[in-house]
């Protein structure tokens, strides 16, 4: 069974997101925050006529992470890690300032738990978290909890149905790293 180390798996991770995202990395974190980094992700579409004043209409994508670090995950952290980066990110969800031609149309929130080792009924929790709104039937429209766990100690990841892409990423990056250093390895 391949094993990941974490601190240079957490930087593979950030490096990821540094292409596209805002990444702020927590030097200093108190014992039970777990908090390791932060990203934040902004993207407006428009469909522009002639020129960029004048706009027929633009959407507004936006997506918040929370990367954290456990020794071993269990049913009550990851209840309260998904519970904090919910609490934390929702409130960025501005929809008094957006109009007919500035739409809100999606934001992401990502708790993102990198677990040295994980109990098999926490990794339940991740899956079936669900938790999903939208605002004004979707013409504001709406907001989806991504829930992702990594297991370091068998290299496997965990995601709920709407972290799709952030767990094929993850897999990807993991699949990448172990081709690396077998290559590296064995050379």
């Amino acid at each position: 069974v391949y094993m990941i180390e974490f601190r240079p798996f957490l930087e593979a991770v950030l490096t990821g997101y540094k292409n596209s995202y805002d990444v702020e990395k927590i030097e200093e974190s108190d014992e039970n925050s777990y908090l390791q980094a932060k990203a934040h992700f902004h993207l407006i579409e428009s469909q522009c006529l002639i020129f960029k004043e004048f706009s027929m209409w633009t959407a507004e994508a936006d997506e918040y992470v929370r990367i954290y670090h456990v020794k071993n995950l269990t049913v009550e952290m990851a209840e309260d890690l998904i519970k904090r980066t919910y609490d934390e990110c929702f409130p960025f969800i501005n929809l008094e300032d957006k109009n007919l031609k500035h739409q809100h149309m999606r934001t992401g929130i990502v708790a993102l738990i990198i677990a040295d080792s994980a109990d098999e009924a926490a990794l339940k929790i991740i899956k079936k978290c669900k938790i999903y709104k939208n605002f004004n039937f979707s013409l504001k429209g709406w907001m989806e909890m991504h829930a992702v766990a990594v297991e370091l100690d068998r290299a496997k990841v965990t995601g709920n149905r709407y972290s799709r892409e952030t767990v094929k990423f993850l897999k990807d990056l993991i699949s990448h790293r172990q081709k690396w250093e077998n290559k590296y390895n064995n050379a």
